[in-house]
């Protein structure tokens, strides 16, 4: 794919900013003027009111001169403070939309992308750029505020300072009077200019590098504060195995490299700066040289030559701030880039039109034809040319080895994943072609890896914050939670982080909540991957005990590596190296010899 050019990448930029904060855009430009303007306001007045002393006007005049140019700037002072006040506000939302859309593009990410390591380091880097640089929104609005601003103020410099290089002057004075001494300055001033966007642009060009490192630098920093110290669970380890100095050695040798490379960026642009200021103070020395001969030979006022002088050197600063907003937007664009692939990679599955058709009695027929899939950036297949059919309404055991394709199976069931070769069908019909929301209503599920969210029971349970209460409790009921909600009720919030008065469930709770909550769902098809992990003994026996009661009609799929849990299934998939190499009931799959008989007996002998 050709890679998109810097200026495109700000217009979508711009186009996705102006969404939402046109009016800031507006007011940064407006700012702009404002700000820029008012310095050659208060020069032409200052220029007006030294030429009036010189000339001897009354003091009523020089008075009135004063006056004019004390509200003159007093207004010009007030616009800026308001706007840049208003600016300012505004920009600081700035950082919290950037965190908004991340999250947003996270949750509409598709499934299968979630784990692509590229695309994480994307979202990485983006966090990193709100936290050290303010933000993708902030990094483009800095350089259009220095850039417009600079535009302004080299056209008014130009306005101004135009008679001072092609007004009629006296040629008594060859050498001042010559258009080549303007056109020298003319070079001295382009050569200068030149040279500090040179410098800018390799000190940006460092300074990037050096953040990229720091980037890479960091990871190590932000997995452990993200995913360890915020993590209570971990803090058991940390204590047991005493890995506290290893987790503190580990910060300090990442803080250390950190700051070195920081000290490096900032060694870059300060080294920058010296060399800038002094091609900038050298420049200006030349021209209030030039200016200051043409009022010796009498070209100009004493007044004009302030005006002229401050304007050549504000045309300086002005072309150097545009400049500087070109650098900034390249920037901004290299950040751009990863921002916009981030937001951008939603909706790429194709999700279909069709509908599913809305059937009471849940007669669903689903087909695996000729299926094999290998996950995004890998070669090899979890799944092999798997053909099997699932008849409605019965109850299916999932089992195999670690690593055998039972997930991934239930993934790609769930489309979740779409497969690398072969069709999934629902009733005939390829299930990419039908609506992807309609089709995702189809199943509820508790995975392994269930998550509740700190909300309360009924939110969590209901998946909204609609919560139909007769219903949840029903559910939790169904879960063997009954006893447990006569002490409180589904109003109570799971854990203590958005309310002290929340309740500590223990996991086996939680894990029946995941359970109630796929009942609650009420889908034709209920998938559950090792849903009694977390029970205890009793506990387990009786979510088996009244799994009928809680699938009811309904076609359900069972994970499990207890063989025991799969004697109330009719139909026993046995998964082995990405393929379906035995299938039938317990009695059937024991009195063969295969791989079911053997993990049956590895576990049975435990037990007897």
């Amino acid at each position: 794919m050709k890679k998109e050019s810097d200026i495109t990448i700000i217009r979508k930029l711009f186009a996705l900013f102006a969404k939402r904060n046109k009016n800031l855009i507006y007011a940064c430009l407006l700012t702009d003027v404002v700000e820029s303007l008012r310095p050659y306001v208060v020069l032409i007045l200052s220029g007006i009111l030294i030429d009036g002393f010189i000339d001897g006007k009354a003091l009523h005049t020089l008075l009135l001169y004063t006056l004019i140019g004390v509200l003159v700037a007093f207004v010009f002072q007030f616009l800026s403070a308001a706007l840049r006040k208003y600016l300012n506000a505004r920009i600081e939302n700035c950082m919290e939309r950037q965190n908004q859309d991340l999250n947003t593009a996270s949750l509409n990410i598709d499934y299968e992308y979630l784990e692509d390591p590229a695309l994480q380091e994307k979202k990485r880097k983006q966090e990193q750029v709100i936290n050290a640089r303010g933000g993708i929104y902030w990094n483009l609005i800095w350089p259009l505020d220095r850039g417009f601003g600079g535009v302004i103020s080299v056209l008014t410099s130009m306005i101004i300072s135009f008679p001072l290089f092609f007004g009629n002057k006296d040629f008594q004075y060859s050498i001042i009077a010559s258009p080549w001494m303007g056109l020298l300055l003319f070079l001295l001033i382009a050569t200068t200019i030149w040279g500090i966007y040179a410098s800018d642009q390799y000190s940006s060009k460092k300074g990037h590098e050096c953040f990229e490192e720091f980037n890479q630098i960091k990871k190590a920093h932000s997995y452990i504060i993200g995913n360890i110290l915020a993590n209570s669970e971990s803090g058991k380890d940390l204590r047991i195995f005493g890995q506290s100095k290893l987790i503190m050695h580990t910060l300090h040798e990442n803080d250390k490299e950190a700051a070195v490379c920081l000290k490096k960026e900032r060694n870059y642009y300060i080294q920058s700066e010296i060399l800038n200021r002094f091609l900038s103070n050298f420049c200006l020395g030349c021209v209030y040289l030039y200016v200051a001969l043409n009022a010796y030979a009498g070209f100009i006022s004493i007044g004009n030559v302030v005006l002229y002088a401050s304007s050549i050197v504000k045309c300086i600063d002005g072309v150097s701030e545009v400049l500087l907003g070109i650098s900034g937007f390249k920037r901004v664009a290299q950040y751009g880039r990863d921002y916009l692939d981030y937001i951008d990679f939603s909706d790429r599955k194709y999700k279909g039109t069709l509908p599913v058709e809305k059937r009471r009695d849940n007669r669903f027929l689903i087909e695996f034809d000729n299926v094999s899939f290998c996950y995004p950036g890998t070669k090899d297949y979890v799944l092999r040319n798997l053909s099997l059919k699932l008849d409605i309404g019965e109850r299916f055991a999932i089992v195999g080895k670690n690593g055998s394709g039972k997930t991934t199976f239930i993934k790609l069931l769930c489309r979740l994943y779409d497969p690398t070769d072969g069709e999934i069908k629902l009733n005939g019909i390829d299930i990419t072609k039908y609506n992807y929301d309609e089709y995702l209503n189809l199943f509820s599920a508790v995975f392994q890896d269930y998550q509740m969210l700190a909300l309360k029971v009924g939110e969590n349970i209901a998946a909204s914050d609609e919560v139909d209460h007769d219903k949840v409790y029903d559910a939790l009921n169904r879960a063997g939670l009954e006893e447990r909600f006569l002490e409180t009720d589904d109003n109570v919030y799971i854990g203590k982080e958005y309310d002290e008065s929340g309740v500590n469930f223990s996991g086996g709770e939680k894990q029946k909540m995941a359970i109630a909550r796929a009942i609650y769902k009420d889908a034709p098809f209920v998938i559950m991957d090792e849903p009694t992990a977390a029970l205890d003994p009793e506990s387990e026996c009786e979510v088996y005990a009244g799994f009928n009661k809680m699938v009811g009609n309904k076609t359900a799929l069972y994970i499990s590596h207890r063989l025991a849990s799969c004697r109330f299934c009719q139909d026993i998939l046995v998964f082995d190296n990405g393929q379906v190499i035995q299938r039938g009931s317990h009695e059937e799959l024991i009195e063969q010899d295969g791989l079911y008989q053997k993990l049956w007996n590895a576990q049975a002998q435990y037990y007897t």
